[in-house]
């Protein structure tokens, strides 16, 4: 066996949306680790941005670890910022502008009715703190300048599984040392060294254009009235004589002096290659972009990218105790807005599932169901993200973007107020192509519709297959409980306070949750009788007229699929596991058998 300096359970390589929210929620389940980063600090630039409440992971996620508030304070919220602006420049002539989620008529009531969380523009920069110091409060170390140089996996003979031997290069020190794990976690990144070295096979589509961000500080609220306000103001200036053919935008950080450019280069390139940022072109475009000479514009650091459609084959090799997640795992544009909302799903998923397997409550089958529920999300997202993005041609070639000179683009994009025929058909074409853009922006159904089968969803009590779902599926929400879907959100009332609370805040916290109605009774017995038998947490809720909890709207009684004296078992990532549409002859035997099933329990 070779040597080691520190010998750990679980060690996680990353400490940014995915390796951070890996590490709370493994804290809040009561595990120990430590986590790594190679980076000197948490990121400083933007990075991800809009937290979407749909996504349900950094508001819903958040929320279950009670960080949403803090969250919150962080964040800038109000609908003015979620639209999308096309403009000659920040304060130049409108082309056009696509309500977005929150804002968007078509999707608020249906964000009401299914989140109790609301859209956010939370950074990256301002995540990441919250999660580092809730893993730091339970049981988690994480470790900056600190990277992973070397994997060797071994098959020890005092263990039923893999471990793994870590040199870690301690960057401040200057020094290696070495860490033996059970559990390794791969949340590092695009360039993920654990995925390289463990074999962890892609699925790539190579050749996507690339990009670059600029961080900048430029006290611009003067220039903004209400009226321009909006999450995403693209520039589009087709006879731009600096940096023709430059097509990008501008997102307010914080408000209302600090922002990021996010500009995409002609023919896919970057268009600020070679350049720093004391380059006084990349100034000039700034308040090229901005509109304004006069604008004092100081550049902070310039981020260049590339866009990625790459998703790994597997997630897991579970008998070996190695996950990716996150961009280890998944490589996609930030279309949708669902990066690092995905990221933390990918935590969320898998936190609970190695808790349980740890604490001896499920065979580590279990673990499976980590790749079999979250590779297909991450494909799904691949795919579509860089859809959309190529469907953004079909928007830049009507404003005169795809043209081949400056000229022909000013020739072009003047068309859109002209009278002749040409100039019908331009504003046709931008019409078209901005009604095209709305599936983008009210794209619930892409984030909500993450439907789970696996072996820790049961699903042998059903009718039939999953009802199919009605319209467009990256647009449209499919609310139910059918196994394997997303606890429904209610609001419910308190029965003896008269105050709200969702489903979602009596699901989670590490713990299965039992819904029943009148008549429940035999299955809260149930429950009762098997937690203490087990040792697996259960909480029981009673919905209904003398229970916990009242129905007031009746939400609950649409949604919850089930008869009266019949049950609702959510995981504690709030996924329904199953349900029973009425009461069993013997619910503890049921419930027992059910429980055994989706935690592979035969195994124990």
């Amino acid at each position: 066996m070779p040597t080691f300096d520190l010998q750990l359970d679980i060690l996680i390589i990353g400490a940014g949306p995915a390796g951070a929210s890996l590490a709370a929620f493994l804290g809040q389940n009561g595990l120990k680790g430590l986590g790594i980063a190679k980076d000197r600090a948490t990121a400083y630039t933007p990075r991800a941005h809009g937290f979407n409440s749909f996504a349900f992971v950094t508001a819903e996620c958040l929320r279950d670890i009670g960080l949403e508030d803090e969250g919150l304070r962080l964040a800038i919220r109000g609908s003015p910022y979620l639209s999308m602006r096309y403009a000659r420049s920040l304060i130049g002539e409108e082309y056009g502008r696509v309500r977005a989620w929150g804002e968007s008529t078509n999707t608020t009531a249906t964000l009401k009715e299914i989140t109790p969380c609301e859209y956010v523009d939370l950074t990256q920069r301002h995540v990441e703190p919250l999660l580092i110091r809730y893993a730091s409060h339970h049981n988690f170390d994480v470790r900056f300048s600190t990277e992973l140089v070397g994997v060797e996996r071994v098959e020890p003979s005092d263990s039923d599984g893999s471990v793994f031997i870590c040199t870690i290069h301690d960057g401040i020190l200057n020094q290696n040392f070495r860490i033996r794990t059970r559990y390794l976690f791969g949340a590092d990144g695009g360039r993920s060294h654990v995925a390289r070295t463990l074999g962890f096979k892609f699925n790539t589509t190579s050749g996507g254009p690339k990009a670059c961000n600029v961080l900048l500080r430029a006290d611009i609220a003067h220039l903004l009235p209400p009226e321009r306000h909006a999450g995403l103001h693209w520039v589009v200036k087709p006879d731009r004589s600096l940096f023709p053919g430059v097509v990008g935008h501008l997102r307010m950080v914080r408000p209302y002096n600090e922002w990021v450019m996010v500009a995409f280069g002609a023919g896919g390139s970057n268009p600020f290659e070679g350049f720093t940022t004391e380059s006084p072109e990349l100034v000039a475009c700034v308040r090229d972009f901005i509109g304004d000479d006069s604008i004092d514009v100081e550049i902070l650091s310039i981020d260049p990218w590339a866009v990625r459609e790459s998703v790994a084959e597997t997630f897991s090799d579970p008998g070996a105790n190695v996950f990716i997640l996150g961009d280890a795992a998944h490589r996609h544009p930030p279309t949708y807005g669902l990066g690092s909302n995905t990221c933390i799903q990918d935590a969320y998923n898998l936190a609970w599932k190695v808790a349980y397997v740890e604490k001896g409550l499920a065979g580590k089958s279990l673990l499976e169901s980590y790749n079999a529920e979250r590779q297909p999300v991450g494909a799904t997202l691949v795919r579509e993200s860089n859809l959309q993005l190529r469907r953004n041609s079909e928007l830049w070639e009507a404003l005169g973007m795809a043209a081949p000179s400056p000229e022909e683009g000013k020739k072009q994009i003047d068309e859109l107020s002209a009278t002749s025929a040409a100039g019908v058909a331009r504003r046709a074409k931008l019409h078209e192509a901005l009604e095209g853009k709305r599936q983008e922006s009210e794209s619930l159904g892409v984030a909500y519709n993450q439907w789970y089968t696996s072996d820790a969803v049961y699903l042998d009590d059903e009718g039939g297959p999953r009802p199919v779902l009605q319209g467009d599926p990256i647009v449209e929400v499919q609310v139910s409980t059918y196994p394997g879907s997303r606890l429904p959100h209610v609001w419910l009332d308190i029965s003896t306070r008269g105050r709200s609370i969702s489903t979602h805040d009596l699901a989670g916290k590490g713990a299965f949750t039992l819904f029943v109605g009148v008549g429940g009774d035999p299955w809260r017995t149930a429950a009762k009788n098997i937690k203490n038998a087990t040792a697996i947490p259960i909480n029981v809720y009673g919905i209904g007229f003398g229970l916990n909890y009242i129905d007031p709207f009746r939400d609950w009684r649409k949604k919850r699929g089930v008869d009266e004296d019949g049950c609702v078992l959510v995981r504690p990532d709030r996924f329904v596991a199953w349900r029973s549409l009425k009461q069993s002859a013997n619910c503890e035997e049921k419930l027992l058998y059910i429980l055994n099933k989706v935690l592979s329990r035969d195994e124990l």
